[in-house]
């Protein structure tokens, strides 16, 4: 049974939920359920929305009267998307149009309305990456200063059934209280993954891997406990596989029809972690579910 009134501290994270939410919208299809999940966020916990489309000069043809076009699209989209928030009852939300990089102009502006949320997404079956508002996901993903939450689903409420991923580490600690602090009401997982050590000198390898998954749940246990206080304990699921963090999650995910995959970041952008991708961009871009991306220093 979870309680609602459980006590979650923690220095590197707000005890709260968000007050204020950015959606990044391409003014796509693609980004038809993010918009439905901001707004539905929005009006559970009482906060303010703001829609924001950027105008990448960048990425539209040098003829000044294209680029024109390009821009009274965007007012043009950006008026009817303010009408149609306009008529949602209860919510407060406001729409911006700018001119720069995706990425950076949702950053910019997220930082200046002190969000603590962005909100963004593209169709499941689409590779984000191979996109324009794919490369801007995964630039947020990446280097956000709040959590970025990449929708794919149609449907999440605050009773859904989430999962954390973790690695036992500080930023992943950060991202197990935000799911107790947002989703007071869900039900929680906690996934992890091992590799275990001397496994090819074992006598009978199974019985060692069971083996180490036990002692990794124990783990995975008191980690629970330090990050979020005793009663974290009995509000998770815990999950322990062997193998390629994504391939063992996948399953897990599907299987359990999950709605929410949450994970920390590192903060690392260096140029290693950009060419290879790190594990929290690999679940953005094959996990089917939504992806909660919580950086650590939130």
């Amino acid at each position: 049974m979870f309680n609602p009134s459980l006590d979650v501290s923690g220095d590197a994270v707000v005890n709260q939920v968000p007050s204020h939410i950015v959606f990044a919208t391409d003014f796509t299809a693609r980004c038809d359920r993010a918009q439905d999940r901001a707004v539905q966020l929005a009006i559970e916990w009482n906060a303010s929305l703001t829609a924001v489309h950027a105008i990448d000069d960048a990425g539209v043809a040098a003829n000044a009267s294209v680029r024109h076009a390009h821009q009274v699209a965007a007012r043009r989209n950006a008026k009817r998307l303010r009408e149609d928030l306009a008529g949602v009852e209860g919510l407060r939300s406001s729409v911006h149009v700018e001119s720069g990089r995706p990425a950076t102009v949702v950053q910019a502006l997220a930082t200046r309305e002190r969000a603590d949320l962005i909100v963004t997404g593209l169709a499941g079956s689409m590779i984000l990456g191979v996109l324009p508002m794919g490369s801007t996901v995964m630039a947020l993903a990446r280097s956000s200063l709040v959590p970025v939450l990449v929708v794919k689903k149609k449907l999440l409420d605050t009773r859904s059934r989430t999962l954390v991923a973790t690695d036992l580490t500080a930023s992943s600690s950060t991202a197990l209280r935000v799911a107790l602090n947002w989703f007071p009401n869900g039900r929680h997982g906690l996934f992890h993954v091992i590799d275990p050590p001397y496994r090819m000198w074992a006598e009978d390898k199974a019985a060692y891997t069971r083996q180490v998954e036990q002692f990794a749940i124990g783990e995975c246990a008191r980690f629970a406990v330090e990050a979020a206080g005793a009663a974290a304990r009995n509000r998770f699921d815990i999950t322990v596989r062997d193998g390629d963090v994504v391939d063992a999650l996948r399953p897990v995910v599907d299987q359990g029809d999950l709605d929410l995959v949450i994970v920390g970041t590192h903060g690392r952008t260096d140029v290693m972690n950009f060419l290879l991708g790190s594990v929290a961009s690999r679940i953005v871009n094959e996990i089917e579910s939504d992806v909660l991306v919580v950086p650590p220093s939130f």
